[in-house]
């Protein structure tokens, strides 16, 4: 159907989408950049009148101080200057501190309009959760091997937190309520901020072999005794990911290989290990689903 023009342009007063929380603490060192800024003007106008009033006035730098701070607050009890000099400088006060006024308001509408006033408290609010951990796991990468391992360790009610830059998963972590990093798990300021040197393991499962290695050798870096489970989905890597400092290497595809053969074989008991999918009239599973899980 086509789109009416009402439409068009509700649609096109819709707020962005909410930020990630890189792009969040990214914004929010800007909006406290601004509010220096503003605050350090109308320091350096303060200063600076007092001084021309001073001069101008033949008053004390006090006196002078007094009045310019009764200008930019536009009290005006101070009286009109009564030198050419200070009239200007009365002006120049006025100007400029009406200006570094609007400069902060305009920062905090800003602020406010773009929507991410919500994501700043949020963020603030996730690092102080991930800020109490501790013996906790972190989960490096929140793919199809990632996602499972948080659902166990969600199960098992054993806290954890997920690191992962991709932001096309963000929604989905944030459905899950799981606590999350936004970042690359190889980065020693991500892995920090989510809390490596109190956590208990890192299981790092990112797709890329490279990555897996990458995260590694930056966790063992960082924390030499602490766990290291690794991912690999190339044989080649699992000698390159214990080199690395991983204490336990799973190859998926290898695994799932494995159990496959054995199915085909018809080892004993291994088809008692699957979840059955359908069930007869006689109450006998027509299909059973290996999930490749010791403890099934």
């Amino acid at each position: 159907m086509p789109i009416s023009s009402f439409e068009q342009l509700l649609e096109g007063q819709r707020l962005p989408a909410q930020p990630s929380r890189a792009i969040v603490r990214s914004e929010y060192g800007y909006f406290l950049r601004r509010l220096a800024v503003a605050g350090l003007s109308r320091a350096i106008l303060m200063v600076g009148g007092a001084t021309a009033y001073a001069a101008f006035e033949g008053e004390t730098w006090w006196k002078g101080f007094i009045r310019a701070f009764e200008t930019v607050t536009t009290l005006g009890s101070a009286g009109t200057p009564s030198s050419l000099g200070g009239q200007i400088t009365e002006i120049v006060v006025i100007t400029l501190g009406l200006g570094t006024l609007l400069y902060l308001l305009g920062t905090i509408t800003e602020l406010l309009v773009t929507g991410h006033l919500n994501g700043l408290l949020q963020a603030r609010k996730m690092q102080r959760r991930i800020a109490d951990l501790h013996d906790h796991y972190l989960i490096c990468g929140f793919g199809r091997v990632g996602h499972r391992i948080a659902r166990r360790l969600q199960q098992a009610d054993v806290p954890f937190v997920v690191i992962d830059e991709n932001p096309d998963v963000r929604e989905h972590m944030e459905e899950m309520g799981v606590l999350h990093v936004d970042g690359r798990a190889s980065d020693d300021d991500v892995l920090c901020e989510a809390g490596i040197m109190r956590a208990r393991a890192v299981i790092t499962c990112v797709d890329s072999d490279a990555e897996n290695i990458f995260v590694t050798i930056t966790a063992r870096a960082l924390r030499p005794d602490i766990e290291i489970v690794a991912r690999a989905a190339e044989e080649p890597t699992e000698q390159k990911l214990i080199r690395a400092g991983a204490n336990d290497v799973v190859s998926p595809y290898k695994a799932s290989g494995d159990t496959m053969a054995r199915l085909a074989l018809d080892v004993s008991g291994e088809r008692d290990r699957g979840r059955p999918v359908d069930v007869n009239a006689d109450g006998q599973p027509e299909g059973r689903v290996a999930d490749l899980d010791p403890a099934g």
